[in-house]
Protein backbone atom coordinates (compact mmCIF):
# COMPACT_ATOMS: atom_id res chain seq x y z
CA UNK A 1 0.00 0.00 0.00
CA UNK A 2 2.80 2.43 0.57
CA UNK A 3 3.60 2.12 -3.45
CA UNK A 4 -0.44 2.92 -3.79
CA UNK A 5 0.10 5.98 -1.94
CA UNK A 6 3.02 6.77 -3.91
CA UNK A 7 1.19 7.59 -6.99
CA UNK A 8 -1.71 9.22 -5.25
CA UNK A 9 0.29 11.64 -3.90
CA UNK A 10 2.02 12.56 -7.49
CA UNK A 11 -2.08 12.82 -8.47
CA UNK A 12 -3.15 14.82 -5.97
CA UNK A 13 0.08 17.26 -6.68
CA UNK A 14 -0.74 17.69 -9.97
CA UNK A 15 -4.22 18.23 -9.28
CA UNK A 16 -3.36 20.95 -7.18
CA UNK A 17 -0.95 22.64 -9.52
CA UNK A 18 -3.81 22.59 -12.30
CA UNK A 19 -5.90 25.10 -12.95
CA UNK A 20 -9.28 24.19 -11.82
CA UNK A 21 -9.97 25.80 -8.46
CA UNK A 22 -10.05 23.56 -5.25
CA UNK A 23 -12.55 23.99 -2.81
CA UNK A 24 -14.57 21.63 -0.08
CA UNK A 25 -17.34 23.92 0.37
CA UNK A 26 -19.96 20.53 -0.32
CA UNK A 27 -19.43 17.36 1.05
CA UNK A 28 -21.11 15.85 -2.31
CA UNK A 29 -21.50 12.15 -2.65
CA UNK A 30 -18.73 9.43 -1.67
CA UNK A 31 -18.19 6.94 -3.93
CA UNK A 32 -16.80 3.83 -2.46
CA UNK A 33 -15.38 1.27 -5.38
CA UNK A 34 -13.49 -2.16 -5.32
CA UNK A 35 -12.13 -4.34 -7.74
CA UNK A 36 -9.27 -5.52 -9.43
CA UNK A 37 -5.49 -4.59 -8.43
CA UNK A 38 -4.59 -4.44 -11.99
CA UNK A 39 -6.56 -1.12 -12.25
CA UNK A 40 -5.37 0.30 -8.79
CA UNK A 41 -2.23 2.24 -9.50
CA UNK A 42 -4.42 4.01 -12.61
CA UNK A 43 -7.37 4.58 -10.29
CA UNK A 44 -5.52 6.00 -7.40
CA UNK A 45 -4.14 8.86 -9.52
CA UNK A 46 -7.20 9.91 -11.08
CA UNK A 47 -9.60 9.42 -8.20
CA UNK A 48 -6.86 11.89 -6.29
CA UNK A 49 -7.11 14.26 -9.35
CA UNK A 50 -10.67 14.19 -9.86
CA UNK A 51 -11.34 14.72 -6.01
CA UNK A 52 -9.83 18.08 -6.03
CA UNK A 53 -10.51 19.13 -9.66
CA UNK A 54 -13.62 21.25 -9.44
CA UNK A 55 -13.95 22.28 -13.11
CA UNK A 56 -15.37 18.61 -13.79
CA UNK A 57 -16.14 17.36 -10.57
CA UNK A 58 -18.62 20.11 -9.60
CA UNK A 59 -20.76 18.99 -6.91
CA UNK A 60 -17.37 17.78 -4.37
CA UNK A 61 -17.57 14.34 -4.61
CA UNK A 62 -15.29 12.01 -3.51
CA UNK A 63 -13.99 8.65 -5.00
CA UNK A 64 -11.84 6.35 -3.08
CA UNK A 65 -11.34 2.63 -4.53
CA UNK A 66 -10.43 -0.53 -2.87
CA UNK A 67 -7.98 -3.13 -4.12
CA UNK A 68 -8.83 -6.71 -3.29
CA UNK A 69 -9.23 -8.53 -6.72
CA UNK A 70 -11.91 -9.03 -9.79
CA UNK A 71 -13.92 -11.72 -7.95
CA UNK A 72 -14.60 -9.75 -4.86
CA UNK A 73 -15.48 -6.52 -7.11
CA UNK A 74 -17.82 -8.60 -8.80
CA UNK A 75 -19.25 -9.71 -6.20
CA UNK A 76 -19.00 -6.56 -4.23
CA UNK A 77 -20.89 -4.12 -6.92
CA UNK A 78 -23.30 -6.86 -7.14
CA UNK A 79 -24.71 -6.99 -3.23
CA UNK A 80 -23.73 -3.29 -2.89
CA UNK A 81 -20.60 -3.34 -1.07
CA UNK A 82 -19.19 -1.46 -3.46
CA UNK A 83 -21.01 1.84 -5.29
CA UNK A 84 -19.40 1.07 -8.72
CA UNK A 85 -16.89 -1.79 -9.27
CA UNK A 86 -13.27 -3.00 -11.16
CA UNK A 87 -12.90 -6.16 -13.04
CA UNK A 88 -10.76 -7.67 -16.08
CA UNK A 89 -13.35 -10.29 -16.39
CA UNK A 90 -17.10 -10.69 -17.27
CA UNK A 91 -19.36 -12.43 -14.96
CA UNK A 92 -20.36 -15.41 -15.30
CA UNK A 93 -23.09 -15.65 -12.75
CA UNK A 94 -24.75 -12.74 -10.52
CA UNK A 95 -24.67 -10.15 -12.48
CA UNK A 96 -26.98 -7.52 -11.69
CA UNK A 97 -30.13 -7.10 -13.87
CA UNK A 98 -29.21 -3.04 -14.83
CA UNK A 99 -25.10 -3.87 -15.22
CA UNK A 100 -22.76 -1.85 -17.74
CA UNK A 101 -19.21 -2.40 -18.39
CA UNK A 102 -17.16 0.35 -18.98
CA UNK A 103 -14.20 -0.26 -20.76
CA UNK A 104 -11.28 1.77 -18.84
CA UNK A 105 -8.08 1.35 -19.52
CA UNK A 106 -5.24 -1.54 -20.85
CA UNK A 107 -2.31 -2.39 -19.57
CA UNK A 108 0.32 -5.44 -20.82
CA UNK A 109 0.27 -7.81 -18.04
CA UNK A 110 3.93 -8.10 -17.92
CA UNK A 111 6.14 -11.55 -17.01
CA UNK A 112 8.42 -10.10 -14.09
CA UNK A 113 11.49 -12.07 -13.02
CA UNK A 114 14.47 -12.05 -10.76
CA UNK A 115 17.28 -14.32 -11.61
CA UNK A 116 20.49 -13.44 -9.94
CA UNK A 117 23.51 -14.41 -11.33
CA UNK A 118 23.07 -14.70 -14.97
CA UNK A 119 25.57 -12.65 -17.15
CA UNK A 120 25.26 -9.95 -18.69
CA UNK A 121 23.45 -9.22 -15.32
CA UNK A 122 21.62 -6.61 -16.73
CA UNK A 123 20.29 -8.32 -19.65
CA UNK A 124 16.58 -8.36 -20.33
CA UNK A 125 15.48 -12.42 -20.54
CA UNK A 126 13.42 -12.86 -23.79
CA UNK A 127 11.09 -15.49 -23.65
CA UNK A 128 8.68 -17.20 -26.44
CA UNK A 129 5.05 -17.56 -25.84
CA UNK A 130 5.69 -21.15 -25.75
CA UNK A 131 7.77 -21.03 -22.79
CA UNK A 132 5.99 -19.32 -20.91
CA UNK A 133 3.19 -21.61 -21.11
CA UNK A 134 5.37 -24.00 -20.20
CA UNK A 135 6.97 -22.30 -17.31
CA UNK A 136 4.21 -21.50 -15.71
CA UNK A 137 2.25 -24.78 -16.59
CA UNK A 138 5.37 -26.45 -14.08
CA UNK A 139 7.07 -27.94 -17.87
CA UNK A 140 10.40 -26.03 -17.63
CA UNK A 141 11.99 -26.41 -13.73
CA UNK A 142 15.24 -24.54 -13.91
CA UNK A 143 16.42 -20.65 -15.51
CA UNK A 144 19.72 -23.17 -17.20
CA UNK A 145 16.90 -24.73 -19.16
CA UNK A 146 18.52 -25.60 -23.09
CA UNK A 147 14.38 -24.13 -24.31
CA UNK A 148 15.13 -20.86 -22.32
CA UNK A 149 18.52 -20.61 -23.42
CA UNK A 150 18.17 -21.31 -27.15
CA UNK A 151 15.53 -17.76 -27.12
CA UNK A 152 18.34 -15.94 -25.77
CA UNK A 153 21.13 -16.53 -28.03
CA UNK A 154 21.96 -13.09 -30.06
CA UNK A 155 21.15 -13.25 -33.34
CA UNK A 156 21.00 -10.41 -36.25
CA UNK A 157 18.22 -8.74 -38.34
CA UNK A 158 18.98 -8.11 -41.95
CA UNK A 159 19.54 -4.56 -43.62
CA UNK A 160 16.11 -3.62 -45.45
CA UNK A 161 15.95 0.04 -46.98
CA UNK A 162 12.70 -0.75 -48.46
CA UNK A 163 9.30 -1.99 -48.36
CA UNK A 164 5.82 -1.56 -50.07
CA UNK A 165 2.54 -2.95 -49.51
CA UNK A 166 -1.02 -1.54 -50.87
CA UNK A 167 0.50 1.54 -52.50
CA UNK A 168 2.52 3.12 -49.86
CA UNK A 169 6.09 2.74 -50.59
CA UNK A 170 8.04 3.57 -47.16
CA UNK A 171 12.37 3.83 -47.45
CA UNK A 172 15.08 4.67 -45.11
CA UNK A 173 18.69 5.82 -45.24
CA UNK A 174 20.79 6.74 -43.15
CA UNK A 175 22.69 9.87 -43.72
CA UNK A 176 25.49 10.64 -40.95
CA UNK A 177 23.97 10.85 -37.89
CA UNK A 178 20.72 11.18 -39.18
CA UNK A 179 18.03 8.45 -40.25
CA UNK A 180 15.93 9.92 -43.47
CA UNK A 181 12.54 8.70 -43.89
CA UNK A 182 9.85 8.65 -47.23
CA UNK A 183 6.80 7.28 -47.06
CA UNK A 184 5.18 7.57 -50.60
CA UNK A 185 1.53 6.84 -51.19
CA UNK A 186 -0.61 6.78 -54.59
CA UNK A 187 -3.76 8.08 -54.86
CA UNK A 188 -5.51 4.67 -54.40
CA UNK A 189 -3.83 4.85 -50.70
CA UNK A 190 -4.51 7.76 -49.53
CA UNK A 191 -8.10 7.22 -50.31
CA UNK A 192 -8.17 3.87 -48.68
CA UNK A 193 -6.43 4.99 -45.77
CA UNK A 194 -7.80 8.50 -45.22
CA UNK A 195 -9.29 8.48 -42.27
CA UNK A 196 -6.37 6.46 -40.69
CA UNK A 197 -2.71 7.38 -39.94
CA UNK A 198 1.20 6.80 -41.52
CA UNK A 199 2.83 5.83 -38.08
CA UNK A 200 6.72 5.11 -38.03
CA UNK A 201 7.56 3.45 -34.80
CA UNK A 202 11.76 2.89 -33.69
CA UNK A 203 12.15 0.13 -31.57
CA UNK A 204 16.08 -1.00 -29.86
CA UNK A 205 15.49 -5.02 -31.04
CA UNK A 206 14.04 -6.01 -27.67
CA UNK A 207 12.90 -2.96 -26.28
CA UNK A 208 9.73 -0.72 -26.27
CA UNK A 209 8.45 1.33 -29.58
CA UNK A 210 8.35 4.68 -29.84
CA UNK A 211 6.59 6.82 -32.16
CA UNK A 212 8.60 9.17 -34.45
CA UNK A 213 6.21 10.04 -36.96
CA UNK A 214 2.56 9.75 -36.79
CA UNK A 215 0.96 11.58 -39.89
CA UNK A 216 -2.29 11.54 -42.18
CA UNK A 217 -2.01 10.19 -45.43
CA UNK A 218 -0.42 12.44 -48.30
CA UNK A 219 1.33 11.73 -51.42
CA UNK A 220 4.74 12.30 -49.83
CA UNK A 221 5.93 12.08 -46.19
CA UNK A 222 9.05 13.22 -45.09
CA UNK A 223 10.64 12.64 -41.74
CA UNK A 224 14.18 12.53 -40.06
CA UNK A 225 15.06 11.40 -36.96
CA UNK A 226 18.57 10.80 -35.01
CA UNK A 227 20.47 7.53 -36.04
CA UNK A 228 20.65 4.96 -32.76
CA UNK A 229 22.43 1.26 -33.14
CA UNK A 230 20.87 -2.11 -33.22
CA UNK A 231 17.25 -0.31 -34.23
CA UNK A 232 14.44 -1.66 -36.25
CA UNK A 233 11.81 0.99 -37.76
CA UNK A 234 8.29 -0.27 -38.50
CA UNK A 235 6.17 1.51 -41.11
CA UNK A 236 1.94 1.25 -40.92
CA UNK A 237 -0.69 2.62 -42.51
CA UNK A 238 -3.84 2.33 -40.44
CA UNK A 239 -3.33 -1.13 -38.80
CA UNK A 240 -1.49 -2.56 -41.61
CA UNK A 241 2.07 -3.72 -41.97
CA UNK A 242 3.85 -1.58 -44.58
CA UNK A 243 7.25 -3.10 -43.62
CA UNK A 244 9.93 -3.43 -40.99
CA UNK A 245 12.94 -1.35 -42.03
CA UNK A 246 16.52 -1.60 -40.91
CA UNK A 247 19.54 0.62 -42.00
CA UNK A 248 22.75 -2.09 -41.39
CA UNK A 249 22.52 -5.36 -39.61
CA UNK A 250 21.60 -5.26 -36.11
CA UNK A 251 22.02 -7.47 -33.29
CA UNK A 252 18.80 -8.91 -31.82
CA UNK A 253 19.71 -9.24 -28.34
CA UNK A 254 22.46 -10.39 -26.58
CA UNK A 255 23.41 -14.03 -25.62
CA UNK A 256 22.76 -14.76 -21.76
CA UNK A 257 24.34 -17.75 -19.57
CA UNK A 258 21.76 -18.59 -16.89
CA UNK A 259 22.89 -20.21 -13.64
CA UNK A 260 21.24 -23.58 -12.35
CA UNK A 261 18.55 -21.83 -10.51
CA UNK A 262 15.16 -23.22 -9.70
CA UNK A 263 12.14 -21.67 -11.03
CA UNK A 264 9.35 -20.46 -8.39
CA UNK A 265 6.38 -19.61 -10.16
CA UNK A 266 4.05 -17.18 -8.54
CA UNK A 267 0.72 -16.88 -9.02
CA UNK A 268 -2.65 -15.28 -7.80
CA UNK A 269 -4.16 -16.87 -4.04
CA UNK A 270 -7.19 -14.18 -4.66
CA UNK A 271 -9.64 -14.34 -7.56
CA UNK A 272 -8.19 -11.93 -10.80
CA UNK A 273 -8.90 -10.62 -13.39
CA UNK A 274 -4.91 -10.71 -14.11
CA UNK A 275 -4.97 -14.39 -13.67
CA UNK A 276 -8.31 -14.46 -16.00
CA UNK A 277 -6.78 -12.85 -18.84
CA UNK A 278 -3.33 -14.17 -18.28
CA UNK A 279 -4.57 -17.57 -18.47
CA UNK A 280 -6.92 -16.67 -21.37
CA UNK A 281 -4.43 -16.49 -23.50
CA UNK A 282 -2.34 -19.16 -22.68
CA UNK A 283 -5.33 -21.69 -23.41
CA UNK A 284 -5.83 -19.77 -26.51
CA UNK A 285 -2.60 -19.54 -27.84
CA UNK A 286 -1.13 -22.93 -26.41
CA UNK A 287 -4.21 -25.33 -25.75
CA UNK A 288 -2.19 -28.42 -26.03
CA UNK A 289 -0.30 -26.88 -22.96
CA UNK A 290 -3.24 -24.99 -20.98
CA UNK A 291 -5.80 -27.38 -21.88
CA UNK A 292 -8.28 -25.78 -19.45
CA UNK A 293 -10.61 -22.47 -19.96
CA UNK A 294 -9.57 -19.92 -18.18
CA UNK A 295 -10.74 -18.76 -15.00
CA UNK A 296 -9.94 -15.79 -12.16
CA UNK A 297 -8.64 -18.72 -9.93
CA UNK A 298 -4.79 -20.11 -11.34
CA UNK A 299 -5.85 -23.17 -9.49
CA UNK A 300 -8.85 -24.00 -11.67
CA UNK A 301 -6.90 -23.02 -15.13
CA UNK A 302 -4.05 -24.63 -14.69
CA UNK A 303 -3.46 -27.97 -16.36
CA UNK A 304 -3.13 -30.41 -13.88
CA UNK A 305 -2.55 -30.07 -10.20
CA UNK A 306 -0.27 -27.62 -9.00
CA UNK A 307 2.97 -29.38 -7.89
CA UNK A 308 3.26 -28.81 -3.44
CA UNK A 309 7.14 -29.12 -3.45
CA UNK A 310 7.64 -25.36 -3.33
CA UNK A 311 8.15 -24.60 -7.02
CA UNK A 312 4.93 -23.01 -6.72
CA UNK A 313 3.75 -20.19 -4.34
CA UNK A 314 0.64 -17.15 -4.27
CA UNK A 315 0.51 -13.89 -3.37
CA UNK A 316 -2.06 -11.54 -3.12
CA UNK A 317 -3.23 -9.10 -5.80
CA UNK A 318 -0.51 -7.24 -8.32
CA UNK A 319 1.08 -5.70 -5.62
CA UNK A 320 1.83 -8.74 -3.57
CA UNK A 321 3.15 -10.83 -6.92
CA UNK A 322 5.54 -8.02 -7.50
CA UNK A 323 6.82 -7.95 -4.19
CA UNK A 324 7.45 -11.74 -4.09
CA UNK A 325 9.60 -11.45 -7.17
CA UNK A 326 11.52 -8.78 -5.89
CA UNK A 327 12.27 -10.64 -2.46
CA UNK A 328 13.25 -14.05 -3.81
CA UNK A 329 15.60 -15.10 -6.18
CA UNK A 330 14.65 -17.45 -9.05
CA UNK A 331 10.70 -16.12 -8.93
CA UNK A 332 8.84 -15.25 -11.82
CA UNK A 333 4.74 -14.00 -12.25
CA UNK A 334 2.54 -12.18 -14.19
CA UNK A 335 1.66 -8.47 -13.39
CA UNK A 336 0.38 -5.33 -14.56
CA UNK A 337 3.49 -3.34 -15.84
CA UNK A 338 3.25 -0.48 -12.91
CA UNK A 339 3.51 -3.16 -10.31
CA UNK A 340 6.74 -4.23 -11.48
CA UNK A 341 8.53 -0.90 -12.37
CA UNK A 342 7.89 0.75 -9.20
CA UNK A 343 9.30 -2.10 -7.07
CA UNK A 344 12.20 -2.31 -9.77
CA UNK A 345 11.08 -5.62 -11.24
CA UNK A 346 13.00 -6.68 -14.83
CA UNK A 347 10.25 -7.83 -17.05
CA UNK A 348 10.62 -10.20 -20.25
CA UNK A 349 10.62 -9.38 -23.94
CA UNK A 350 7.80 -12.16 -25.21
CA UNK A 351 7.97 -13.37 -28.69
CA UNK A 352 4.27 -12.21 -30.39
CA UNK A 353 3.01 -14.22 -33.16
CA UNK A 354 4.65 -12.17 -35.95
CA UNK A 355 8.15 -13.64 -34.11
CA UNK A 356 9.62 -10.28 -32.76
CA UNK A 357 10.47 -10.32 -29.33
CA UNK A 358 8.81 -7.08 -27.68
CA UNK A 359 8.97 -5.61 -24.03
CA UNK A 360 5.95 -5.25 -22.45
CA UNK A 361 5.26 -0.95 -22.57
CA UNK A 362 2.06 0.94 -23.21
CA UNK A 363 3.12 1.72 -26.62
CA UNK A 364 3.46 -2.22 -27.29
CA UNK A 365 0.35 -2.69 -25.80
CA UNK A 366 -1.85 -0.37 -27.79
CA UNK A 367 -0.29 -1.77 -30.57
CA UNK A 368 -1.81 -4.90 -29.71
CA UNK A 369 -5.46 -3.97 -28.74
CA UNK A 370 -5.80 -2.36 -32.50
CA UNK A 371 -7.02 -5.62 -33.43
CA UNK A 372 -9.42 -6.59 -30.40
CA UNK A 373 -13.06 -6.09 -30.78
CA UNK A 374 -15.45 -4.49 -28.80
CA UNK A 375 -19.00 -6.00 -28.24
CA UNK A 376 -22.49 -4.66 -27.84
CA UNK A 377 -21.93 -5.23 -24.18
CA UNK A 378 -18.83 -2.83 -23.88
CA UNK A 379 -16.51 -6.44 -23.47
CA UNK A 380 -13.26 -6.68 -25.28
CA UNK A 381 -12.34 -10.24 -27.37
CA UNK A 382 -8.31 -10.14 -27.73
CA UNK A 383 -7.05 -11.41 -31.66
CA UNK A 384 -4.35 -13.80 -30.17
CA UNK A 385 -3.24 -14.05 -33.62
CA UNK A 386 -2.35 -10.73 -33.99
CA UNK A 387 1.16 -10.02 -36.21
CA UNK A 388 1.96 -6.50 -35.81
CA UNK A 389 5.60 -6.43 -35.28
CA UNK A 390 5.79 -3.95 -32.68
CA UNK A 391 2.54 -5.92 -30.66
CA UNK A 392 2.92 -7.15 -27.05
CA UNK A 393 1.21 -10.36 -26.78
CA UNK A 394 -0.05 -10.68 -22.96
CA UNK A 395 -2.32 -7.73 -22.06
CA UNK A 396 -6.08 -6.73 -20.08
CA UNK A 397 -8.41 -4.34 -20.54
CA UNK A 398 -10.08 -3.10 -17.04
CA UNK A 399 -13.84 -2.56 -16.62
CA UNK A 400 -16.08 -0.10 -14.42
CA UNK A 401 -18.67 -2.34 -13.08
CA UNK A 402 -22.17 0.21 -13.01
CA UNK A 403 -25.71 0.20 -13.76
CA UNK A 404 -28.70 1.80 -15.79
CA UNK A 405 -30.39 2.32 -12.71
CA UNK A 406 -31.67 6.02 -12.32
CA UNK A 407 -29.27 7.18 -8.68
CA UNK A 408 -27.88 9.90 -7.41
CA UNK A 409 -24.50 7.31 -6.97
CA UNK A 410 -25.01 6.26 -10.18
CA UNK A 411 -25.11 9.72 -11.97
CA UNK A 412 -21.89 10.55 -9.66
CA UNK A 413 -20.23 7.29 -11.52
CA UNK A 414 -20.97 8.28 -14.74
CA UNK A 415 -19.57 11.88 -14.02
CA UNK A 416 -16.33 10.65 -12.71
CA UNK A 417 -16.03 7.56 -15.41
CA UNK A 418 -16.45 10.19 -17.88
CA UNK A 419 -13.25 12.32 -16.49
CA UNK A 420 -11.52 8.93 -16.19
CA UNK A 421 -11.98 8.51 -19.80
CA UNK A 422 -11.42 11.85 -21.43
CA UNK A 423 -8.81 13.99 -19.10
CA UNK A 424 -7.35 11.52 -16.75
CA UNK A 425 -6.50 8.58 -18.52
CA UNK A 426 -4.94 10.02 -22.17
CA UNK A 427 -2.98 12.51 -19.82
CA UNK A 428 -1.33 10.23 -17.53
CA UNK A 429 -1.76 6.27 -18.60
CA UNK A 430 1.75 6.00 -20.57
CA UNK A 431 3.36 7.96 -17.64
CA UNK A 432 2.79 5.34 -15.09
CA UNK A 433 2.19 2.04 -17.40
CA UNK A 434 -0.98 2.03 -18.66
CA UNK A 435 -2.78 2.34 -22.16
CA UNK A 436 -4.90 4.66 -22.66
CA UNK A 437 -8.30 3.63 -24.85
CA UNK A 438 -8.32 4.67 -28.66
CA UNK A 439 -10.33 4.18 -31.51
CA UNK A 440 -12.86 1.51 -31.81
CA UNK A 441 -12.91 0.54 -27.94
CA UNK A 442 -12.59 4.06 -26.47
CA UNK A 443 -16.05 4.94 -28.56
CA UNK A 444 -18.02 1.97 -27.28
CA UNK A 445 -16.62 3.08 -23.60
CA UNK A 446 -17.97 6.59 -24.03
CA UNK A 447 -21.37 5.07 -25.31
CA UNK A 448 -21.58 2.60 -22.37
CA UNK A 449 -21.42 5.71 -20.20
CA UNK A 450 -23.97 7.54 -21.65
CA UNK A 451 -25.70 4.66 -20.47
CA UNK A 452 -24.85 4.97 -17.01
CA UNK A 453 -27.90 6.16 -14.86
CA UNK A 454 -30.37 6.54 -17.71
CA UNK A 455 -32.46 4.30 -16.96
Amino acid sequence: MKLRRKFATVAALAAVASMAPVTSVNAGTSLGGGGASFLANMMDICAAQYNRNTAFNTDSDTVTYASVGSSTGRSGFANGTYKFGGSESAYTSGAPATLVYVPLVGGAIAIGYRVDGMTPANAQVRLTGELVAKIFAGQIKNWNDPEIAAANKATSVARKLTATKDGVTASVAKVGSKVNFTVKMNAAARAKYKNAKVVITRTALGGSPKVVLSAKPAATLPRSINFAKNTVYTVKAGKTTIGVLATEKVQDGVTITFPNLAIRVVSRSDGSGTTNNFANFLNKSYPAIWTKPTSDTFATAFPGTIPTDGSFQSARGNEGLSSYVRDNNGAITYAELSFLEERGVKAAAVQNPGKRYVAPSPVSSAVWFESAEVAANGLVTQNFANTAADAYPINAISYGLTSTAVSADNAAVKKFFNYFLTQCAPKNATGVGYTALQGAIKDKALAQVARISAG
